[in-house]
């Protein structure tokens, strides 16, 4: 397929300035197409963003990916988290790529074209394990980061597994699973009072937490020997354990 040809040839696609062999379309106001070759010219990156866009930072991104194509395009990864990218005025960190099937674009109108389309979208270091199964990495992009949104706050890898007594809430089977760090805040504040209940997390380096009701609070981990815990100390020592850049020592 002369990928060229086929991206030039869409409705609306013109060249991106700044970006040789780089293409630019709208479908409607609201959303903004790019789309650049590979170094090799076998694939695309692809980035897509919904409402305000700033061509400047989506060219950078392309810029960033191409430099980084062998990475990006790495065969076996669902979610290929690329760091040292940055742009002025924005805190990302990481640029992410993502292989066709994770990701869903192009995928009705010109499922050629999505065949060879990775999706690439601005993060930061936080959001990713790097070792994602394709079940989580399509989770994450399609309903968790908002990758078509450039002013998007961060939301940190999590994968947390509970059960509350009092207030007969659970999780859903025995493995941790993907969660938002606001919803393991929460879990923590409800242990309070709640015999037998426990909550255990996991981050991005693969490091597992578990707080649980026993008499009091207690918590233990791979940095903390079972010991008694307050509920603000708590608090405070999970958010940094998921949104911390570094493992906790």
């Amino acid at each position: 397929m002369d990928l060229t040809a086929k991206i030039s040839g869409l409705p609306g696609a013109a060249p991106l300035d700044g970006v040789p062999e780089a293409w630019h379309w709208s479908p409607n106001p609201r959303f903004n197409f790019f789309a650049a070759l590979t170094e090799d010219g076998k694939h695309l990156f692809q980035v897509n963003v919904m409402d305000a866009c700033d061509q400047d930072l989506v060219r950078a991104m392309l810029r960033f990916a191409r430099e980084h194509s062998r990475e990006a395009t790495a065969p076996g990864r669902f979610m290929v988290p690329i760091t040292g990218f940055s742009h002025p005025g924005y805190g990302f960190d990481t640029l992410a790529s993502v292989p066709p099937g994770v990701h869903g674009y192009l995928a009705r109108e010109h499922p050629d074209l999505h065949s060879v389309a990775y999706a690439v979208f601005p993060g930061y270091r936080t959001e990713f394990s790097g070792s994602e199964s394709e079940d989580e990495a399509r989770t994450r992009v399609r309903k968790m980061l908002r990758p078509t949104a450039l002013g998007r706050e961060p939301v940190p890898f999590l994968k947390m597994r509970y059960d509350n007594t009092r207030t007969k809430s659970r999780s859903t089977g025995p493995e941790r699973g993907l969660a938002t760090l606001p919803v393991l805040l929460q879990e923590l504040e409800l242990l309070q009072h709640a015999p037998g209940s426990f909550v255990e997390w996991e981050n991005r380096h693969g490091d597992i937490w578990q707080a649980r009701w026993d008499d009091g609070l207690r918590l233990q981990g791979p940095s903390v020997p079972d010991r008694p815990a307050d509920s603000d100390g708590l608090l405070a020592f999970a958010e940094k354990t998921v949104a911390g850049s570094p493992s906790p020592a």
